[in-house]
Parts: C-alpha cells; structure tokens; sequence
C-alpha cells in the first residue's frame, strides 16, 4: 500500500519465516523461559528483557518511524523500561501501536504494588491498540488508547501439496476413524487433557496432538502421552513434536476431518489456526470467554462452540460434528471479511484520525450479525453410547464363581479296600487250603504285594474236587492297585479252586497293566548324592584290588 516497513526483531523470529521487509536485528537471546528454579535465572531473564527494550528504543530513534506497531502488550518492569518510549512519544511524536490479544500471561514478578505501577505505565506511549474483538477485561485498557478492531489474514505462503493418506498413515489411524487434530503450541489452556478424556465416550473419534511446550510452566508431552495411556487410549491418540514448515501445514490440515481449537474460559482472543481450517475446508471444534473467535465461528457457521472447561462438553461437540448434519458454512464470506488489506486499512485510518484528533468508529464484521447462520442442535454424547447390558464387560461377581468340577470316576468303595502292610524279609510260606476253606463269599483274594529278596519256594497245594460248591455271586469290587516293588518276583501259591484261580489271573494282569503305567517316583537330591558316593567307594576298592593283585603277581 506505499508504506516503508522496517522490522525489528531478534534472531530467533526468522528461523522459521521468510521476511518480506528489510529486518534489522536488534533484541538478544539467552535467557529462556523453560529455564527454572534458581533466582539467578530469573534475574538473568529480567535483565535480558529490560536490555532488549532499551536497544528497541534506541533502533527506533535512529530511524524515526511514523508508527511504531509492537507484536504484543508486555507490562513485566514496565517501570523500568517504559520511561525512553514515553520520551519518544512525548517530543518525537512518534504514535505506538499495540496488538491485544486478551490471552493467559504470565504474572508481573514483584509485589502488587510494583506489579501495579508497571501495569500502569505499560499503556503510557501507545495511543492505539489493535485487536480482534473489544473485550472490556481481562486488560482495562485506558481511555486514551483508541481500539481497532481488525480480523486475522490468511497465511500468504505457497503450500506444498502432501499426500494426505501417507499423512494418516503415519498417524496410524485405524479404518473408519475421525481424526481431531491439535495444532500448535501446548499451552495448559487448550484443555488438551479434556479433549483425550472426551474420547471414551467418543468411539470412532481419533485425537491428533502435534506441537511442544513452549514454557516449562506448561505441561509437557509425556504428561498427555501419559495419560492416554492411563485411559486406555494410547491406540486412539497419537502426540508429536515435530516441526511442520509453514509450506506444508495446509496439508496436515487435510489430513485431518476436525481441528480442536478448545481453550479455556480465559482465552479471549483469536488464532490463526482458525483461517487455516478455513483455507483447508475443516470444520472446528472450539470454546473459550467471550471472544471473537467465538463471534465467527457462531456467524459464519465454522463448526460446533461448546462451553469451556468441560469434558463433557468438548465430548457432546465431539458427536455434534461426528453424528449430526450441519449446515455448509459460509467459507467465502469468511474469506472475504478476514484479509488483510481490511487489517491494514483499519491501522492507517486510526493513525490518521489520532493525528487529525477524529474519533475512530468500531466496526464488527460490517454489520453483518442478522445474516448469521443457525447454531447447531448439541448431542449428547452419553446417549449414543450402547447400553451396559449390551457393552462385553466381565461382571466382578461372576469372576469370583468357582469353575464347575468334573464328574469324578467311580472309585473303590471303602468299605472293600485292602490295606496290606508293608513288612521287611522273606514272606511267609503259603499254608495248605482245606476243603472248607475254598468257599468265597464276599470278597476276592487280592494278588500279594512283590516285594524285593529272593523268590520263596512254592507249597504243595491240596488237590481241587469236582464237587466243590458253587460260589455265589459277589458284587463287583475293584481291588486297589497295589504299588509297584523293586526286587524279584515272588513265585506264585497255588490257587484254592478253579474259580479262583480264574478270578485271581484275571486281577493280577490287571494290576500288572495298571503297574506299567505309574510312574517311578523320583528319588530325592539327597538320595541320588549319597547312591553316588558309595558307588565312587565302590569303585575305586575294586580298582585298589586290581592292583594289588597286578603287583603281587
């Protein structure tokens, strides 16, 4: 528009943006704000900032602008550094803009009566601030500070397309997921923690967190990475700090199907992520105070404004934009109010009527608020949600009910066991049956256990008659299994009648059957090191006598 431009700034504002004015640096870095804990460092900090101000001071006088436009309001030590702007102003006439962005700052270090005298004297030089909205907290700014209100311009870079699916990709995005993004710097006042809490009540909803922390007083990424994790959610949130160059952001807007723009109530100012959405055809998910921010998107239709500083809420706006059919925003009209030929032409007016003592007129998107279109019918989100009788959870009553048993096998009444003692030595010989004795009645003679020596000698049975007497029928029971002993078997006594005899090989293969698949029971540690030595002792005499013998011969 003519104008001569000359920006001032320090080293670090240029890392990331091209110039398109003649830069002179003048302002020092050192002292960083993510820089805690001793007193040193904020005394270095506060030196750091007073000596900038001094050297922005004597840049201004060396070129002499006609308007001085400073990129925000600072009222820390303004009692220090305020006094060669004030000097400038008063004899040079040179007029000292502001930018207002009503946001969360720091508080001014020092007691509250210093902490006054410099919010007092940090409006003295300027005579004009410049601001999205007029707001009349939380700044009082003085009457003799004339407001402009101004919109926020599109981003006048060049964008490189980037392929939006290896974008989600990357993100690792699951199928039939909507994507929320987060773009920008982390501040505790974007309400990110409430965003990753919305998503449990939020299904198909996928959070998107791309920036880092600018201030250590902000929390870091590990905190929100933490989180998720705590939630269950690490597999629907995906948290970054990486650098994404102006050129290519317009693309990472794509990518993504909503943009979260939830601050807290605080928050009364605007961002520029909002005409990025814009530019990228996204509809945002926004809240915070009484804001322009807010004022647009409610006018021109950008998305759903929800009530700052709740979870719920951000989760009903959530299904709001997810499960409901909004309305196509007014993407033009937007367009053509946020440019920033309107910015500029609003400054130069205001600094015309200041020099000509006219009175500046306020102006909120050129009396367009009839035409705004209708808000949005809110969803609950909780309503959506299936109900619990329907959702697969384990019940912690049911987790404690025993497993049902199974049916246990038919086993040897007590009545009918057998218990046979274990005794050392030979057995006793098999004493002759006589006829009276071949009777069985209600039970069967178990197989004598095998125990270990040398077998016994058989006994001469008495002879079987034909016309023994009829066995009755007993009722069937089973032996218990007899264990299975070392040694040599003990020859078999002769049977008592032919039954018997037939009963008698019948239990005895079985009970060798069943013997052959019980295991040998292992032998203590203890045992094994003990049979180890005396077959060492064993050894090793039969060795001495081989060559006692040898040398004898």
């Amino acid at each position: 528009m003519g104008i001569k431009v000359l920006l001032l700034c320090g080293p670090g504002f240029l890392r990331t943006r091209n110039a398109e004015y003649p830069v002179s640096i003048c302002m020092e870095e050192g002292a960083s704000s993510q820089n805690q804990g001793s007193a040193a460092k904020k005394l270095a900090k506060s030196i750091q900032a007073i000596r900038n101000q001094f050297r922005l001071a004597w840049e201004i006088y060396r070129h002499r602008p006609s308007i001085v436009l400073a990129a925000s309001h600072i009222e820390m030590h303004a009692a220090l550094w305020i006094w060669p702007h004030i000097l400038l102003a008063l004899f040079f006439k040179t007029i000292y803009a502001t930018n207002l962005h009503f946001s969360p700052k720091d508080k001014n270090r020092g007691g509250k009566w210093w902490s006054r005298l410099s919010s007092g004297l940090a409006f003295e030089p300027f005579r004009i601030a410049v601001a999205h909205k007029r707001i009349s907290h939380p700044v009082v700014v003085p009457k003799f500070v004339r407001m402009v209100e101004v919109p926020i311009g599109p981003e006048k870079i060049t964008p490189i397309p980037e392929n939006v699916k290896k974008i989600r990709k990357s993100w690792n995005v699951p199928r039939g997921k909507k994507v929320f993004m987060a773009f920008g710097s982390i501040r505790n006042h974007k309400n990110l923690d409430l965003s990753i809490k919305a998503l449990l009540d939020n299904p198909d909803a996928f959070l998107v967190v791309i920036g880092t922390a600018p201030s250590h007083k902000d929390r870091p990424i590990k905190y929100y990475q933490m989180l998720a994790d705590d939630l269950g959610l690490s597999k629907r949130v995906f948290i970054s700090d990486m650098f994404v160059h102006d050129e290519k952001r317009l693309s990472y807007f794509k990518a993504a199907d909503f943009l979260l723009l939830t601050h807290a109530g605080t928050f009364h100012s605007q961002t520029s992520s909002l005409t990025t959405a814009v530019n990228a055809r996204r509809r945002v998910l926004a809240s915070s105070g009484t804001s322009p921010m807010r004022d647009l998107i409610e006018h021109y239709g950008l998305g759903v404004f929800v009530e700052p500083d709740s979870s719920e809420a951000v989760a009903d706006g959530m299904a709001t934009l997810l499960h409901s059919e909004l309305a196509e925003p007014n993407w033009e009209d937007y367009e053509i109010y946020a440019t920033w030929e309107t910015n500029v032409t609003r400054l130069i007016q205001a600094s015309i009527d200041f020099i000509n003592n006219r009175p500046t007129p306020q102006r909120q998107f050129e009396e367009l608020e009839d035409e705004a279109l209708p808000l949005p019918t809110m969803i609950n989100a909780r309503s959506l949600m299936r109900p619990r009788s329907e959702r697969v959870k384990k019940s912690p009553v049911a987790s404690r009910q025993p497993k049902p048993l199974p049916e246990p096998q038919i086993k040897t009444p007590p009545s009918a066991e057998i218990k046979t003692e274990k005794k050392r030595g030979r057995p006793p010989k098999a004493a002759q049956a006589t006829p009276k004795e071949t009777k069985v009645e209600a039970s069967i003679v178990p197989a004598p256990p095998k125990k270990r020596g040398r077998k016994p000698k058989a006994t001469i049975g008495a002879e079987v008659k034909p016309e023994a007497p009829k066995v009755t029928k007993a009722p069937a029971i089973i032996t218990p299994e007899v264990p299975v002993k070392r040694g040599r078997k003990p020859k078999g006594s002769v049977a008592v009648s032919a039954k018997a005899t037939e009963v008698h090989a019948k239990k005895v293969t079985a009970t060798k059957a069943k013997a052959t698949e019980l295991t040998v029971a292992k032998k203590s540690p203890v045992e094994v090191s003990q049979l180890r030595e005396v077959n060492h002792r064993r050894r090793t005499l039969r060795r001495r006598r081989k060559v006692a013998d040898s040398s004898k011969n």
